[in-house]
């Protein structure tokens, strides 16, 4: 993906400065570190903190925070509250597997799309049996219009979602600052050269977090007694990939039943992405061995100020690719 000219004087995301000599072009486009990454020995992640009900909590301080990696405990380098501007990709599925549900696509990508902010930025990517970049990076809210209106009626049966989500993974690897996919699918997969485990792998490795949109509920739900029980073993199975993709990045998998509940599902992914915390560490284990090691971090805070820790959740990613010699 390559940066668009906005329509007011504001920098699109960029990729790290590269040394001298090399093209201005190159150095231009975007760059991703979103939930987490890797450089030299610096590991940095977003970090959400909610109630019980779900409310954002905000206000921390480092001294909340406690960062382990692999059960070994974690200095905090580096913390500051994020309440910044979105910087994501719509990732649509839209095959004839969508067919029966094609007002809950229009309704999932209007609604984001609607939910976005002047400084916001955004990019679409169609899939079936192949993605395609429908629209780049762009602040203009009309042109972002125009492009959500090329989803009409699916051509092809084919959709491939591990290549999908792979490629678009790759395409946002490098961009600067946090970064999320908004994936809106069936969670099926029909034909990919890719499979389940190597998408799995590439979210374990992806600075990007997935926010998953899952359609046809409602239609599983009215004709779920009368469809064949290997068609409900493959919907369970695309749900799964879809709640363990977004787990795994730091995201969340929403799956609604009714168009109804789009709008608190799309306001719920803004707000999450608005208001994390950045936390960043050197890690202790100095060893490039490219193996997963698991990250937990715990926050513990008197928000009700009754004098007892409240159980607070917390959303980021589950670890990270160390990087190999």
């Amino acid at each position: 993906l390559y940066a668009q000219e906005p329509s007011k004087p504001q920098a699109p995301p960029l990729r790290k400065k590269k040394p001298a000599g090399q093209p201005q072009e190159d150095q231009d486009r975007p760059k991703e570190q979103t939930a987490i990454s890797v450089s030299v020995e610096l590991v940095s992640m977003q970090v959400l903190v909610t109630d019980q009900k779900g409310n954002v909590i905000t206000g921390l301080t480092p001294q909340h925070f406690t960062v382990y990696e692999d059960n070994v405990k974690q200095e905090i380098s580096h913390f500051a509250p994020v309440d910044a501007n979105i910087t994501a990709v719509l990732l649509v599925e839209y095959s004839k597997q969508v067919s029966w549900f094609i007002y809950e696509v229009w309704n999932a990508i209007y609604g984001f799309a609607n939910s976005l902010r002047p400084g916001d930025w955004v990019a679409v990517i169609g899939y079936d049996i192949r993605p395609t970049i429908l629209c780049d990076f762009t602040q203009d809210h009309a042109k972002l219009q125009d492009t959500l209106r090329r989803f009409n009626y699916p051509a092809f049966s084919e959709s491939n979602l591990a290549d999908a989500l792979i490629d678009t993974l790759d395409r946002v690897e490098e961009i600067e600052g946090k970064v999320a996919i908004i994936l809106v699918s069936t969670g099926l997969d029909t034909f990919s050269r890719h499979t389940y485990d190597e998408a799995l792998k590439k979210c374990k490795a992806a600075n990007a977090s997935v926010y998953a949109i899952g359609l046809g509920q409602n239609f599983r739900l009215r004709y779920e007694s009368y469809l064949p029980p290997e068609v409900n073993m493959d919907f369970l199975m695309a749900d799964n990939r879809l709640r363990t993709f977004a787990e795994y990045t730091g995201g969340e998998a929403y799956f609604p039943r009714f168009t109804t509940e789009l709008p608190s599902i799309v306001t719920n992914i803004s707000n999450q992405l608005r208001n994390q915390y950045s936390l960043a560490y050197a890690s202790s284990n100095t060893k490039r061995d490219g193996k997963y090691r698991k990250i937990r971090v715990d926050v513990t805070a008197d928000i009700n100020n009754d004098g007892k820790p409240d159980k607070l959740k917390i959303m980021t990613r589950k670890g990270y690719q160390s990087k190999e010699l």
